[in-house]
């Protein structure tokens, strides 16, 4: 017999981050109205700083509970692009679920990124690859609309917040070789990343994109299945879960609409 063939995905470690439990309870406290607007909060063995805890909330819950961004193995060697990474949440968890993978995580929002940073260094994360810059179609300061939780934008202006100016880059300048998994939760920039990129999407093996359908960006669902589809992935699209109201029977579309779709995406048969 000859040697075994090994495995061209790494798999992912076994083991949660926390359970449903203590995730529920946390929760919980995170919504509760008399909860700081900021601070620090545990998660399992993490110690987390955060900003607007309903939006913590929120984002624990498809992550950690819901397991939205799970997928079963990274091609190798395995690299993630995280594009849009907040807190620093979706890079802990790709660095749990993946200890020898290479992660870059992107996010604009200055103050956002040092909580980031040290969200990382804090739960030893520190090897991430955290750049404070905003992915886009050119290079550039860009305007930047920062809220202080998970929707600052390029291009939304209809929320609060404060505009400021961001460094921006195109993701083809990080990209030269095989990707694993490009994530991206770019509000509202999805496309123009996705265009960006070009041919250079060829070298991305799985895909995860956050598409915001919100009435004053343009409508851009229909370029991003199109480019996949180019490209050779095979995908499907959820609408996270029941408090996507929008998305959940009996469906209506009404001027205002606003609603958010998950884009799961890959190379079939480049794995078993």
């Amino acid at each position: 017999m000859g040697a075994p063939v090994p495995d061209p995905y790494l798999r992912p470690a076994a083991g949660a981050v926390a359970g449903p439990d203590e995730i529920t309870e946390l929760c919980s406290r995170l919504r509760d109205p008399g909860c700081p607007s900021s601070g620090t909060v545990r998660l399992g063995a993490w110690d987390l700083e955060y900003r607007r805890p309903r939006a913590l909330a929120t984002s624990l819950e498809l992550l950690f509970r819901d397991g939205v961004y799970d997928v079963d193995g990274l091609a190798r060697p395995a690299v993630v692009v995280d594009g849009g990474a907040w807190l620093g949440l979706s890079a802990l968890l790709f660095r749990a679920r993946f200890p020898e993978a290479r992660i870059l995580a992107f996010e604009p929002d200055p103050e956002l990124f040092e909580v980031l940073k040290g969200n990382l260094e804090r739960n030893g994360a520190g090897d991430v690859e955290a750049h404070n810059v905003a992915l886009a179609d050119r290079e550039g300061a860009l305007e930047f609309l920062a809220t202080g939780d998970d929707a600052g934008s390029l291009r939304v202006r209809s929320r609060g917040g404060r505009l400021t100016t961001v460094p921006a880059r195109p993701l083809s300048a990080y990209l030269s070789s095989p990707v694993s998994l490009l994530k991206l939760n770019v509000e509202g920039s999805e496309w123009d990343v996705v265009n960006e990129l070009g041919d250079r999407l060829a070298l991305v093996d799985q895909v995860l994109i956050e598409y915001h359908g919100f009435a004053e960006l343009p409508q851009t669902l229909h370029r991003i299945l199109g480019r996949l589809h180019e490209h050779g992935f095979t995908y499907i699209i959820s609408h996270f879960n029941e408090r996507n109201r929008a998305c959940v029977p009996p469906l209506r579309l009404a001027a205002d609409f606003r609603y958010f779709l998950l884009i799961y995406a890959r190379r079939l048969g480049t794995t078993d």
